[in-house]
């Protein structure tokens, strides 16, 4: 298994793998738009995990700057049914550390709905601590409606 940089050709199979998470699903010329602006933003990581040419796991970093440090924001981590557990998001969150680091951030932060205890759990055995209350505001109400 190796971890890189998404490239426009995994995009297809980047997308599956999110419709497997979510009820709803992206279309694939607005995911390319939404992309290839991310590519011109050095601030932007989406590390994909491969194994041979299958993508079987994502994640996202965005380095953010405050007025007196730089954070990371992760979002969209996501591994295959079937391979989860087995050392993939493990891959995944240390390559979007390393991207921390050579930003400069002084920490990461992330979201997870709340029901979603084994994922939790992976982010506790990842380094992160649940000492902080988050809040979302959702502005697409047709992603609210089914549950994202």
């Amino acid at each position: 298994m190796i971890i890189e940089k998404l490239n426009i050709d995994d995009l297809p199979q980047v997308l599956e793998l999110y419709n497997n998470l979510t009820p709803f699903e992206t279309p694939i010329s607005k995911s390319i738009e939404t992309y290839e602006k991310m590519l011109m933003d050095e601030n932007y990581y989406l590390a994909v995990a491969k194994e041979d040419t299958k993508i079987i796991g994502t994640a996202l970093g965005i380095c953010c700057r405050s007025l007196e440090v730089s954070f990371l924001v992760i979002e969209d981590v996501v591994v295959k049914d079937g391979l989860r557990g087995k050392g993939v998001g493990k891959k995944l969150m240390k390559a979007l550390d390393e991207f921390s680091k050579a930003k400069n951030c002084a920490y990461s932060i992330l979201v997870s709905s709340s029901h979603r205890e084994a994922a939790h759990k992976f982010y506790e055995n990842s380094g992160f601590v649940d000492e902080v209350r988050g809040f979302r505001k959702v502005y697409d109400q047709h992603r609210r409606k089914n549950g994202v």
